[in-house]
């Protein structure tokens, strides 16, 4: 029982569908992050920090998460490096993670452009053991804090054309295993593989305005799959709001500005389940610079 317990508060950050990484709402302003194969996709290079504070109200160990990115175009366009860190902290579990990137794209006939990406990962977990509480303690169980560090890769596919893309990535390919505490009480903790496929495309309806349809589907190996539908509308290539449904019965909306090279976005989610009725919602913050920003390409979708 005790065994059981350990391993779905270790689950609590992604309970919804059991996910082990990250969860993020803006994704769609930093796809970067859900798939390698978009480093150095863009007409600029792309400097993004994240944000979220999940489940706010709801006690002092709720998940809270930060995230720093950056890709940038090689060789005129043909290649692509990037690096993601990141750190997700819920209660007496944290993990530090770092992630290189590297990608090829290819032009097609069509000015479609497709793109083959690599990530290498290196993901700490850490347990601060002092801040368990057991009824019954077990002897041999230690105090002090206990980190595990384990390698792991990531693969993506994505297709960019004019005014639509779709991508497919997978993240803990190696599926390696944490040990959770220094004596092993509860067992190791396996890493799933994560799969994301993404679509979505643009659709002008002004010059001055287009609205972006899009889905994200996720599930991690032997799981449920869960869906993102999103909407969002910009104005001007400046102003953007966007509306958003997640099959666990969420709702998210997002507000965003540019301002030359500088972008700034704000997203709130909430849930209409039980854990949604005992919280404030979830806040998330990006804040991105787009450096050496071109106008070369003909895709109207360069978020």
């Amino acid at each position: 029982m005790k065994k059981l317990l350990f391993i779905l508060f270790l689950s609590f950050p992604g309970m919804l569908f059991a996910q082990q990484l990250p969860l993020y709402s803006q994704y769609l302003l930093n796809d970067f992050s859900i798939n390698p194969a978009i480093a150095g996709s863009k007409p600029y290079s792309p400097l993004k920090l994240n944000v979220r504070n999940q489940w706010s109200g709801f006690g002092d160990n709720t998940p809270q998460t930060n995230s720093l990115s950056f890709h940038a175009p090689l060789s005129r366009g043909k290649m692509g490096l990037g690096g993601v860190v990141f750190q997700d902290k819920t209660g007496p579990n944290s993990q530090f993670g770092i992630m290189f990137s590297y990608a090829y794209h290819t032009q097609l006939s069509d000015g479609a452009t497709f793109s083959l990406g690599l990530s290498g990962l290196i993901n700490q977990n850490t347990l601060n053991q002092d801040e368990l509480t057991f009824k019954n303690p077990d002897s041999e169980f230690e105090s002090g804090s206990y980190s595990s560090t384990v390698p792991d890769a990531a693969f993506g596919v994505f297709l960019q054309g004019e005014n639509y893309f779709l991508g497919a990535s997978a993240f803990q390919l190696f599926e390696s295993t944490f040990r959770e505490a220094s004596v092993n009480l509860f067992g190791d903790n396996d890493m799933e593989r994560h799969y994301f496929l993404h679509a979505g495309f643009v659709r002008q309806i002004h010059n001055d305005f287009q609205i972006e349809p899009s889905v994200l589907l996720k599930t991690v190996e032997a799981g449920p799959v869960q869906a993102d539908f999103n909407a969002r509308a910009v104005f001007n290539k400046s102003f953007w709001s966007g509306i958003s449904y997640r099959t666990s019965n969420t709702f998210a909306a997002t507000l965003g500005i540019r301002l030359g090279t500088f972008q700034f976005t704000y997203a709130y989610d909430y849930s209409l389940s039980s854990v949604g009725s005992n919280t404030a919602g979830s806040h998330e913050l990006s804040v991105g610079l787009n450096l050496n920003q071109q106008r070369f390409r003909r895709h109207t979708n360069f978020w």
